[in-house]
């Protein structure tokens, strides 16, 4: 039996308060760790998983972790083997998708699959629901791809399969679902490939249909700890649950206050229930914050509390900050965006890093005004969670060339190179090979191999057969175990493949030739750290990765990302931009009160990657379809007592102080206010009259004329004609015209 001393020996080796010692320390039976942002919550399950390893004795090839991003877990790995002293090799720490694909390519037989089957990605998902939807005939217009891959994807993280649902189609569109969620299915199944969802649900549906398998696995992983457990689907609920049920020996570390992907499958009740599913659970809130300032402390425990769907707990800290939360309005989008990055220039003029300055927004598109904002002051900026580089129309061509080295069967692959470079296969030439295809009953690529001639004739029947002697040396380099870096090298070579774009003298062809560059450089350098492993191992993990994964944080670059991407990361200085109702929250979840409640958790989140100064903010006005729509301050924000935020009016020209703050922000608020922060883009706040056919001046355009005006008063708004031949929309109160 291990005594208290050197049960506690590797606790003692990382810093623990005492709830976070408990919950390392306990081990009898099943644990929920409620853990509040900021509250230690990696820190905990790395000393939990290091405890097990090396007090307990459990050898790290019988630990199940799941976690929801690979640059997490690799994270995690690191920290065990730090403490322990051990390599921990066979331990099996990774995301749900990564760890659920090493079990399938261990039992891909047993489910009719070959080792190596391909992982389709969001792009291959809907070429293949695109072909799925032609076959069967339907209707694009009424029922577009991507609603028809969502609602398979709403079905699979169900766990529901297809023949299941046969008979349910209630209305003529969800017959018309289920049938092409079959037919997608086969047709996965035909070219041995996976989405996503297949990860998941095919290794619930592996140990439910197969006692055998199951037992196995019960047996070996003997501890089942999951990460982020508030972020859980059905699949992976169902996929830990089945994984545990004999021992019982669960571990799961989460804040229900961060759960943010309902619309994705993910469920708050996972971690809210967890109690019932597992009888004798034994429960740890952690609420020490360590990231944050007892004042973005005070302000986040505010914005959430009127949630009631939660646990309740409130994060308090040690840390002492003089800076008072902001909330600012502005005119309209624009102010918002420039007078944000006129901050983020000060706190770098004053000597912060542009890698702690993260800006942060709810939908992708809010973007764009940022970005020109930043070009125009030369600040370095990168956007995470834009087009990811593996997205990229160049990289994924070189990708499908390997991915066919793996896998004969992958069409969507093979359509995409078919002709790339040129090869004379035009949509004629492509539909005739993908119907001899069917008759032969084989893969395209197949029907390449063993048809070429018969099955295209003229120009394309001479591109086919250079593609089968084409791929015939690539076999062979990947028959004898070539590195991935050897054989991309090889594919490019071979195909003549950068001659696309060296013949054309353009700065995007310059840039694609830079990505394909880039993608031989990273192959190398993960053939470098990887020497023993091969070419289906890197086409899996760069599969499996997420768009945090990809991201690093670089030292000369501010932050610009959506609310969602934020999650797990945390900045010295935080600016959240759009805080409106029809923003945060989402106009579309207004009328469902569960999804206004995830809203305000997004906004929570927001506010907690905040680390010294945090700063929220609003506008008057938004610009849309080139029109200015008025908005409203975001529900969320009435919540929180204004003792808790000062305020500054920023919707005029000069900045009004509307609360009595420290004496250092009165100081900033009275610079702020002495000048205005655009003189070039100044409204004037007066409602001025216009009438039809009057000659105005603006700043900007020109000289112009009025030829329609609707609305009275404040709502006035106008279209006016200007010299340049431009007719541009505006509301009176805030287009600063003159007349002329």
């Amino acid at each position: 039996m291990t005594s208290a001393l050197s049960r506690a020996s590797v606790v003692d080796k990382i810093v623990l308060n005492s709830v976070q010692k408990d919950a390392v320390l306990y081990d009898e039976g099943p644990q929920l760790v409620f853990a509040g942002a900021g509250t230690g919550k990696t820190r905990v399950l790395t000393a939990k998983i290091a405890w097990l390893i090396q007090e307990k004795g459990v050898p790290p090839n019988h630990i199940f972790a799941a976690t929801f991003t690979n640059k997490a877990a690799r994270e995690m790995q690191r920290r065990v083997e730090g403490l322990t002293g051990l390599p921990c090799t066979g331990l099996w720490i990774g995301t749900f998708h990564s760890l659920c694909a090493r079990i399938l390519r261990r039992e891909a037989g047993v489910l009719g699959y070959r080792s190596s089957f391909s992982i389709f990605d969001a792009d291959d998902q809907l070429s293949c629901v695109k072909k799925v939807a032609k076959e069967l005939s339907l209707d694009e217009r009424t029922m577009p791809p991507r609603l028809v891959l969502s609602a398979i994807s709403r079905h699979k993280n169900a766990c529901v399969p297809p023949e299941e649902l046969a008979t349910t189609g209630k209305s003529f569109f969800e017959s018309e679902i289920i049938r092409a969620y079959g037919a997608y299915q086969e047709s996965l199944k035909k070219q041995q490939a996976m989405d996503f969802d297949d990860l998941l649900t095919n290794c619930v549906y592996l140990l439910r249909r197969n006692p055998d398998v199951l037992r196995y696995y019960q047996s070996v992983f003997t501890r089942v700890l999951v990460d982020e457990y508030q972020d859980t689907n059905v699949a992976q609920f169902l996929l830990v649950k089945l994984l545990a049920a004999v021992h019982n020996n669960i571990f799961v570390v989460g804040d229900d206050d961060q759960s943010i992907y309902a619309w994705r499958g993910a469920q708050v009740e996972n971690i809210l229930t967890f109690g019932k599913v597992f009888p004798g659970t034994k429960t740890f809130t952690l609420e020490q914050n360590y990231r944050s300032t007892n004042a973005i402390l005070n302000f986040a425990n505010a914005a959430i509390e009127p949630n009631t769907l939660r646990a309740k707990k409130r994060l308090w800290t040690g840390r002492q900050g003089d800076a008072s939360v902001t909330v600012v309005r502005y005119r309209d989008d624009r102010n918002e965006s420039e007078s944000a990055c006129d901050s983020v220039a000060r706190l770098l003029k004053a000597g912060s890093r542009a890698c702690d300055i993260a800006v942060l927004f709810r939908t992708n598109a809010q973007s764009r005004l940022l970005e020109d904002a930043m070009r125009k002051r030369r600040i370095p900026y990168v956007l995470v969670g834009g087009t990811s580089f593996y997205e990229r129309r160049e990289i994924k061509d070189c990708l499908a060339y390997l991915r066919l080295c793996v896998n004969q069967k992958d069409d969507v692959s093979c359509d995409r190179i078919v002709n790339v470079p040129p090869r004379g296969m035009g949509d004629k030439a492509r539909e005739v090979l993908a119907q001899r295809s069917r008759e032969l009953g084989k893969s395209l690529l197949e029907t390449v191999l063993e048809d070429p001639q018969t099955a295209v004739y003229g120009r394309g029947q001479k591109g086919l057969l250079e593609l089968r002697e084409l791929y015939a040396l690539l076999a062979d380099l990947v028959a004898g175990k070539e590195s991935p870096h050897e054989v991309l090298k090889q594919v490019l070579a071979l195909t003549g493949y950068l001659t696309i774009f060296e013949g054309e003298d353009s700065e995007e062809a310059q840039g694609r030739i830079d990505n394909v560059s880039e993608l031989v450089n990273a192959v190398s350098f993960w053939t470098e750290d990887n020497p023993e492993k091969g070419l289906p191992e890197f086409l899996e993990e760069i599969s499996l990765a997420s768009d945090i994964d990809r991201w690093e944080q670089k030292g000369d670059s501010v932050n610009l990302m959506t609310l969602h991407c934020a999650k797990g990361l945390e900045f010295r200085h935080v600016f959240i931009v759009g805080c409106e109702d029809g923003i945060v929250p989402s106009r579309q979840n207004f009328d469902d009160e569960a999804k206004i409640e995830e809203e305000r958790r997004l906004l929570y989140v927001g506010i907690t990657r905040a680390m010294d100064t945090l700063e929220v903010s609003h506008a008057d006005q938004r610009w849309r379809f080139g029109s200015c729509i008025p908005m409203s301050p975001s529900r969320f924000l009435a919540s929180i007592p204004q003792d808790l935020y000062l305020f500054l009016d920023k919707g005029g020209v000069f900045v009004r102080e509307e609360k009595r703050p420290p004496k250092a922000f009165v100081r900033e608020a009275v610079v702020e206010s002495q000048e205005p922060a655009y003189r070039h883009e100044d409204f004037s706040q007066e409602t001025v009259q216009f009438r039809m056919g009057q000659h105005v001046v603006h700043k900007l355009y020109g000289k112009g004329k009025i030829v329609n005006l609707s609305g009275f008063g404040d709502d006035m708004r106008l279209i006016v004609l200007f010299n340049d031949g431009a007719r541009r929309k505006m509301m009176a109160k805030f287009a600063d015209l003159g007349t002329s």
